[in-house]
């Protein structure tokens, strides 16, 4: 066999350079098949992902039970406050709302879309307020309402303490900016002492 000059391969790479010979062919391991996909595998795949996700502010029931751990309580509250118009601006207020684990928290977030509808959303507040404990003079200064708006308030929690914003909603007959001026600012904790008056009706 004729022995070959050891400048041949550096000969190969220029001429290769100046484009006087085609480049090498790119080697292929043996034995490793290349992976292939069936037509519409890929696009199938993809579009699964991309449909799961929920407009938070216009989501349907059938969207909020594709959400691990989602329960039917938690959708009611959801469409309760959806009818009533409330939006959602942050994970954080929706997580605060539902009481989600952290677990639970994390497996929504790559899922949940946030689009406000209408106007921009009110800034997030620190230090949420309890609504069923603290004191009238402490309610007046925080939540800056008509005093009719805060009677009303008074009296129905007498009567019953607020089991979420839905509930406050629904008695107070708030409208929608005001519903959604106290998302993230309010808790609804223990009923507070002092007596209590019967249901009405």
């Amino acid at each position: 066999m004729a022995r070959r000059h050891w400048l041949d391969p550096l000969a190969r790479k220029v001429l290769q350079a100046m484009g006087d010979l085609p480049p090498d062919p790119a080697p292929q391991a043996q034995g490793t098949p290349t992976p292939s996909l069936e037509p519409g595998e890929a696009w199938a795949e993809s579009a699964s992902i991309d449909s799961f996700c929920i407009d938070v502010n216009r989501a349907s029931a059938e969207q909020w039970r594709q959400l691990p751990g989602c329960s039917d309580a938690m959708v009611d509250l959801l469409l309760r406050l959806q009818r009533g118009g409330v939006q959602f601006s942050q994970l954080e207020d929706l997580a605060q709302l539902l009481d989600l684990p952290e677990e639970l928290r994390d497996q929504w977030q790559p899922h949940l879309i946030f689009r406000w509808h209408g106007d921009a959303p009110p800034l997030p507040q620190p230090k949420p307020l309890d609504l069923n404990g603290a004191s009238r003079a402490v309610l007046a200064g925080q939540l800056q309402w008509p005093n009719d708006r805060l009677e009303r308030l008074m009296a129905e929690r007498r009567r019953q303490p607020f089991k979420n914003l839905a509930d406050l909603q629904e008695r107070l007959c708030l409208p929608p900016d005001a519903v959604e001026a106290l998302i993230g600012r309010v808790r609804f904790g223990a009923k507070p002492a002092g007596p209590s008056l019967p249901p009405r009706g």
